[in-house]
């Protein structure tokens, strides 16, 4: 692993001022093939193309389809995906092995493992040693992925699809996004509000006027676009543009653990009702796969 320090600007002690949510969890045994899927511990949602939904949860990584609701476990492997993102189809996650997890899927933590329809699974970095919470990437650069690893605070970058990291700011994040055409614009949500990157995640700074969110994702519908849930459970609309206008449009049901917005504006969010999809920025909501 290629990690460079860097000074921390902030003290531990606020590092640490809230937990992160998506805690590991125990290995996992898959079921029967013929059984439904049943969803447990939802960490990410990921949408590789419109009608596709990427959903990385406590038994593996699902592929669902949002029209059909056809839904299928992605390389039939069932592992603890707590980190996932995906450039075009080939996908990348993060996380603990299963149970009967194949020799790639090393434990205690798998590091960064990455999916392909030719290869399956396969090692890429890290394996045995990292387990990473939060993964994210964008079609703007296909070749960056940014994350933020569960046994400290500082955000991890790569620039070579995962096969070196380097240590950048420190950063209590529970949720990062990329925007979708400018690939050095982060956002992220913390302690002290939402955190906005100008340098690839060098440095941050406060997004003024911006509401203090748990979740974000990017909107690539517009320019800079940012969608977010609030520990109250409050979808808002905004834009990643220091002092921009935020509305808050519908909710969520209950407590939510992962959004994602596709090429069309749906939004997806995993929360107590288990997957549901919206087209009227959580309005209404369709609910895609109930919760167990």
């Amino acid at each position: 692993m290629t990690i460079r320090p860097r000074q921390f600007l902030t003290s531990i002690a606020l590092a640490l001022a809230i937990p992160v949510l998506a805690t590991a969890c125990a290995p996992v045994t898959p079921g029967a093939p013929d059984e439904p899927p049943v969803l447990q511990h939802i960490h990410q949602l990921v949408f590789t193309e419109p009608s596709q939904l990427l959903i990385g949860s406590h038994d593996g990584v699902y592929a669902t389809d949002i029209e059909s609701g056809t839904t299928t476990l992605l390389g039939d492997v069932a592992f603890d995906a707590m980190g996932l993102t995906a450039q075009q189809s080939t996908v990348f996650a993060s996380g603990h092995p299963g149970s009967e997890s194949p020799e790639a899927f090393a434990g205690p933590h798998i590091g960064i493992m990455q999916h392909n329809e030719h290869k399956g699974w396969e090692s890429v970095a890290l394996a045995g040693t990292t387990d990473f919470h939060i993964l994210q990437s964008t079609p703007a650069n296909t070749s960056l992925l940014i994350g933020v690893a569960s046994d400290r605070p500082v955000l991890l970058r790569s620039t070579d699809a995962g096969r070196t990291w380097t240590e950048e700011s420190p950063l209590n994040a529970r949720d990062l996004s990329i925007d979708s055409e400018e690939p050095t614009l982060l956002t992220a949500t913390t302690p002290d509000g939402l955190l906005v990157s100008h340098d690839t995640g060098t440095t941050f700074a406060l997004l003024t006027g911006a509401p203090a969110l748990v979740l974000i994702a990017a909107d690539p519908t517009r320019i800079h676009g940012l969608i977010g849930v609030d520990q109250q459970g409050a979808i808002w609309v905004g834009s990643a543009v220091p002092g921009a206008s935020w509305e808050s449009a519908g909710r969520v049901s209950g407590v939510a653990s992962a959004i994602a917005v596709n090429g069309d504006g749906t939004i997806a969010v995993a929360d107590d009702s288990g997957v549901a999809t919206s087209t009227n920025e959580g309005v209404t909501w369709k609910i895609l796969i109930p919760a167990s």
